[in-house]
């Protein structure tokens, strides 16, 4: 018992001592790198005699063989101590975590001392396959409980997520359940009518690279219900008057049925329904017909509704104030209301009489101001005045009817430097051996 005993404190002392001569002069750092990317790891340490300088990942020493040929150590020895360099090529996403140097016995294996951990966070975005989207895949009823999810893979810096319905922001009713490596975000929701044919999205973004964006689309969903029920008809109902009742509906699946029930019955020769179904048409409605209560009944795959009219027969119809009146007076005052303009006859007619007013009264004056002669008093280049006679006759004795040109009692043409408006009329007279004497007036003007 004693050897083993010296042994242990022999072993113990030695620990010791050399623990107080290792040191650590330069310790690996925090480091981030990208995918694919390649990373080092420096450390330097003094004091070391037949010490083993190696490197721990989490806490596990690193094996460097050919099956982990990406991460390889480099020795070298300084003045100052020894340096090891951890490199790794081609960074996976596995190889982050805590990494530390570490002195070893050769034999024993023992760790002798330890640097600080040093962080290594790898860079990325997820996998090609991420934003993945999940939908009840089941047709859902109006009113069931549905959730919705988009699920990523978990990364550094981590994605955003983003829900949108029909192409809007989803900001309520989301939940971001975690797990170890994926991010996920879920919408839950009461199904309505609303939401039948509502296409869901899922938008991926990441800080990592500022134009990254992936999304998934989710199908369309199938909200299904019951029909709803709204019979288009008129009421009251002239007698002997065709009419038609239309059995509208609004149903997911579309409704597969349509059935009339009319309580008291009438006569299947009163009567007609299409090949549908959903149009009826009472052919004959009496008096006796009215009160008659009418049910169409809507059928599809989800289930069966009913609505119902009372029919009302009737000589009058009802006005606008709930009060009756006979359908000849209303038929009266339908014709007065007939007689009324509308507000384009009422432009075009007044358009008519503007046109007429132009036409009888503006073309005559403005022919009238265009064409009338104002004896103009004109000043010659003397400054004496030139008075223009309307008319100047030539003598009967001075007509030459060919070619010559004969001395006229004209006043010479006033030439002045204003401008003036000048007219010159002239009358002749034509000679004896016509039937009958008659003057022919020949207006010119300067321009």
């Amino acid at each position: 018992m004693l050897l083993p005993l010296r042994f242990w404190l022999l072993l113990t002392t030695w620990i010791v001592i050399c623990d107080s001569v290792i040191q650590f002069i330069d310790e690996p750092l925090n480091r981030n790198v990208d995918l694919w990317k390649d990373q080092s790891l420096n450390c330097v340490v003094s004091g070391l005699i037949n010490e083993e300088l190696t490197w721990y990942k989490d806490d596990a020493e690193i094996f460097f063989d050919e099956k982990n040929s990406r991460i390889t150590k480099v020795h070298d020895e300084l003045s100052f101590g020894n340096i090891t360099t951890l490199v790794i090529s081609d960074v996976l996403r596995s190889d982050a975590g805590f990494y530390q140097c570490v002195v070893m016995s050769l034999n024993s294996r023992i760790v002798l001392k330890s640097s600080r951990k040093a962080e290594l966070i790898v860079h990325s975005l997820p996998s090609l396959e991420y934003p993945i989207c999940y939908q009840p895949t089941a047709d859902i009823l109006l009113g069931s409980t549905i959730s919705m999810s988009c699920v990523s893979e978990k990364v550094t810096p981590p994605v955003t997520l983003k829900l949108t319905r029909n192409s809007q922001n989803r900001n309520y009713g989301i939940s971001k359940p975690n797990t170890e490596n994926l991010v996920t975000v879920q919408h839950t929701m009461n199904a309505t009518k609303d939401d039948n044919g509502a296409v869901y999205e899922c938008h991926q973004y990441s800080s990592f690279d500022s134009s990254y964006h992936k999304s998934c689309s989710m199908k369309p969903l199938n909200i299904q219900y019951k029909p709803e029920i709204k019979i288009q008809h008129t009421n009251p109902v002239l007698p002997g008057r065709e009419t038609i009742l239309f059995c509208q509906t609004f149903a997911n699946p579309p409704v597969s049925q349509y059935h009339w029930t009319l309580v008291p019955l009438i006569k299947d020769e009163d009567i007609f329904v299409d090949k549908t179904g959903q149009t009826f048409k009472l052919l004959r409605p009496s008096i006796k017909q009215s009160g008659t209560n009418i049910t169409c009944t809507a059928t599809n795959e989800i289930g069966q509704v009913s609505s119902s009219v009372v029919l009302t027969v009737s000589n009058t119809i009802i006005n606008s104030d709930n009060s009756y009146e006979p359908s000849s007076k209303t038929n009266i005052n339908n014709s007065q209301k007939g007689i009324s303009l509308s507000l384009d006859v009422v432009i075009i007619i007044a358009a008519g009489v503007v046109i007429i007013i132009v036409l009888v009264v503006l073309v005559p004056v403005y022919h009238y101001c265009l064409c009338r002669n104002d004896n103009t008093i004109i000043v010659d280049s003397l400054g004496k005045e030139v008075t223009q006679p309307e008319v100047y006759y030539e003598t009967r004795e001075g007509v030459i009817l060919r070619h010559t040109v004969q001395d006229r009692s004209l006043p010479r043409v006033p030439t002045t430097e204003v401008y003036g408006h000048w007219r010159h009329s002239t009358a002749s007279q034509v000679p004896n051996d016509l039937e009958s004497h008659s003057y022919t007036y020949i207006d010119t003007e300067n321009d």
